[in-house]
Order: C-alpha cells, then structure tokens, then sequence
C-alpha cells in the first residue's frame, strides 16, 4: 500500500491510498496535474449531504466518510484523508459516495479510502481514479475514463462511450449502449449486449458476454467468452469461445473451445476443438484440431493434424511441412489437394476427391467411391501411397494431362510397374510415383484419363 499527496483545501493536502495496480502512477500524475493548474480555481471542503459550487474551475475535497451530493460547476474532486503534517500518514477507511449528476463542466476525480468509493457520475463526462478499497462506478450519458485499483469492484458505464481500466480483482462490468473499451486485469465478469464493446483481457479466467461488433483481445487464459453477430476474438489459451451470430471471426487462439451458431472464420488457431452449425472458413491453423462443421473450407499450414466431421463438402488445401486431415467421421465428400510437404489424407463416407502434390502424400479414401487425382504439371511430381483402392469398386485413379489416353500410353506406364509383397507401384513421365497397397492386378480400367 502507497499514499500518494494530493493538494487539498486552505493549504492543506491530501493522502490519498493507493493499493496496486496502475493507479499508483495515476495518482502521481493527477496530484502534478493538480498542482500545476491549481492557479485560477477554487477549493473547498465539501460537507457530508448537499454541495453547490456558484464558482467556475471549482475544486471539492472529501477528508471524512459519507455521502456527498454535487451541483455545480466542480472540475475537480479529491477524497482521502486530511494530513495535517509532513511526518503523518493518516488514511481514510471509511466508504465515501460522491454523487456527481448535478455537476455541470466534465469532472477529474480521484479517491483512496479503504472502505471503497461509489461514484455516480452525471451527463457532463470527465475521469474517475479508485485507487483503494472495493469501489462502484455508476455512469450516465457522459463519457468517462475509469480506472480502480485492486479492489473487487463494480463498473455501470450507462450511456457513455467510457474507457474502463479494471485493477486485479474479481470485478463486475457492465457496459451500456455506447462505444465502450475496457483493459480487464483481474479475474472479471464483463457484460454488455448493446453498444459497440472492446475489451481487452490481461487478468484472465474471466466471464465476457457481449453483443454484436464486439472485439475481444486475449493477451491471457481460461476465459469463457461469448459474442454477437460480426464480432472478432484474438488470442488466448484455452478459453471457450461462444459466436451467436451469423458470422463472427476468431484468430491466434491456442487450446481453445469454439462454437458458432452461424458462419464463421478461424485464423492461425493451435489445438482448437471447433464446433460450427454453418460454414467453416480455416486459415493456417496448426496442432491437433478438432472440427465439425457444415461445409469447411481448410488452408492448413506445418504441423496440422485435424479431424473433421463435416455434414457438408470440406475442401482442405494443403501447404508445406506435415499435415493430416482425417475425415473418417465425416457423411459427406471431402476434397483434399496436397502440397510439397507430407500429407496424409483419410476420408469418411462420402465420395471423396483426394490430390496428390509434389511431396509425399498418403491417401486413404474410406467408404466411398473415391478418385484419387494427378495432374502433370508444376502441382506433381510426387511419392504418393493409396492404401485402400481395392476397397470399393466405385474408386477411380484419375491421370489428368498425361496424354496417356493416346497411343496406349497408360499400358505402357502398367507394364513397367512394379509388383511387390501384394503392393503395386507404377511411375509416371514426371516422375510421380503412386503405390497401391493391397493391389496386384492393376487395370486400366482402373483409371479415368483426360
């Protein structure tokens, strides 16, 4: 705990408590402020009940507990205990409320008691520094900077477009139908289904329920969060995330739980769990993920081992390094392209369309009739393995742009295959190789050709 002096009336000054957080260079900052344009403004020791200021750039000071009633023309409040020397320190631990509704010009206050300070704040807007004790904001239609301290405290911006800096107790916001931003450094409680909210997460293991347009940043972990239409959330360690919407975008989350009622985007995500009744749009995410979706489209990157449950056609497109998409779960067809990397593809029920790349992929087409397609050209060239073409009549290996269908051609490449331990290889003029396993008596009419 710190005290911090803060001018007072009569000459007198103020100690003002301050316990923790950003508050105390705050506290520094307005008792300088204060003292540098104390020139041209009034002092007073206001009086527990009713106040009224008849002068312009008044100042009040609070030095005992109660409840104070403002009018008037006050620029400036400071509440903590009076010091009567330089070698006392005496503070106040008595609760303090100021209700500022009548105050007419946009008010700075600043307020250190132990037993908390509620504030009401009033049309005219201004700031709003709790340095101490369990403190209460209640605002109106002015806007408001607020900042508490330590404490576990309650913020009501009402109707003002506030920033709210929350200390690191378990604190309740709740935020009104302005454009609000809050920086949440305890373990908070954060509601506001109007306005246009922002918020910022440091603390943690907090509960955020907002409206449309919302933006969430989460620079910590363990947070339940849940978000309206179009909103966007960055960020975190294994939060819950909730869309409600019909859109809604989530990025940088690691170890998440995600869920959406509509459409929604995912962005370079690590280890999510993600659970999307419309379409799914996923953009380099790595790690194990887990994914049921209606219709997904999938741009892995390095490292990405997902299972998919789609109810609708999943289109994954592969990049460099490891990935695997296991679709083993999903009714309906997968469309699968690989890159340069290593690729493993699994498919599920449906008709699948599996690609081979430039790298090494092994495909795995499932229950279905399923092709499994190569084309010549800057996209081939790689070592690929099908490890149940025998396992449907339905399945096809596609030769795209080979011209193998001129000229026997194709023949010629099954000819010169190779046949080992029950497992067929052949080669082609680019020098992709495909193996089936569990295949001896390759045919042509195995193939589709164009």
């Amino acid at each position: 705990m710190a005290i911090v002096t803060v001018m007072g009336a009569a000459g007198a000054t103020v100690n003002v408590t301050v316990d923790g957080g950003d508050t105390l260079s705050l506290a520094r900052a307005y008792a300088r402020t204060l003292q540098d344009t104390a020139a041209g403004k009034t002092f007073s020791t206001l009086r527990s009940g009713g106040n009224m200021s008849t002068a312009g750039n008044a100042v009040g000071v609070v030095t005992v507990g109660g409840a104070y009633a403002l009018d008037g023309a006050y620029v400036n409040i400071v509440a903590g205990a009076l010091s009567t020397d330089a070698a006392s320190s005496p503070v106040l631990t008595t609760p303090v409320e100021i209700n500022a509704r009548g105050v007419t010009a946009p008010v700075e206050v600043i307020s250190g008691t132990l037993g908390g300070t509620t504030f009401l704040g009033g049309d005219s807007g201004g700031s709003f520094l709790a340095t101490a004790g369990n403190d209460v904001f209640v605002g109106e239609t002015g806007n408001f900077t607020v900042n508490t301290g330590s404490g576990n405290d309650i913020v009501d911006t009402g109707g003002g477009n506030d920033t709210v800096n929350a200390g690191a107790g378990d604190n309740q916001i709740y935020l009104g139908d302005g454009s609000n931003a809050v920086a949440s450094w305890g373990q908070d409680t954060i509601i506001g289904e109007g306005g246009i909210q922002s918020v910022t997460i440091y603390g943690g293991d907090s509960s955020i329920s907002l409206g449309p347009d919302a933006l969430v940043k989460d620079t910590a972990a363990g947070s339940t969060m849940t978000v309206g239409n179009g909103s966007t959330v960055s960020g975190g360690t294994r939060d819950t995330v909730s869309f409600t919407g019909t859109t809604g975008t989530i990025a940088g989350g690691m170890s998440d739980t995600i869920s959406a009622a509509g459409d929604l985007v995912v962005s370079q995500g690590v280890g999510n769990s993600i659970s999307v009744t419309g379409s799914l749009t996923f953009l380099n995410g790595t790690g194990m993920t887990t994914v049921t979706a209606g219709q997904s489209t999938i741009f892995g990157a390095a490292g990405l081992d997902m299972s998919v449950n789609g109810s609708g056609n999943t289109l994954f497109v592969a990049n460099e390094g490891n990935q695997t998409l296991d679709g083993a779960l999903s009714g309906s067809p997968l469309h699968a392209f690989a890159d340069n990397g290593t690729a493993t593809f699994i498919g599920g029920n449906g008709n699948d369309t599996l690609v081979g790349g430039t790298g090494s992929t092994t495909m795995t087409g499932g229950l279905g009739d399923n092709l499994f397609a190569f084309t010549k050209g800057p996209s081939s060239g790689g070592d690929n393995i099908i490890t149940d073409f025998g396992r449907s009549a339905g399945n096809v290996a596609a030769l795209y742009q080979y011209g193998y269908e001129n000229g026997g051609g194709l023949q010629s490449v099954l000819d010169a295959a190779t046949v080992s331990g029950g497992n067929t290889t052949i080669q082609l003029s680019d020098s992709t190789k495909i193996t089936f396993l569990g295949v001896n008596d390759l045919k042509a009419s195995d193939f589709t050709l164009s």
